[in-house]
């Protein structure tokens, strides 16, 4: 199921919206990195 997912980063405070694959309550996007070079540490939020 096809969803879209707003990503923010924590140590930046960048957000980013994507479209990803929600697959039995996990949400991939293909999202590594941020701008900062933040590998870890994102909040995402599930988009209606």
């Amino acid at each position: 199921m096809r969803v879209k997912v707003r990503i923010v980063c924590k140590q930046c405070g960048e957000s980013y919206i994507l479209r990803g694959i929600k697959y039995h309550g996990i949400v991939q996007t293909g999202f590594k990195q941020c701008l900062c070079n933040c590998t870890e540490g994102f909040l995402i939020e599930e988009q209606a």
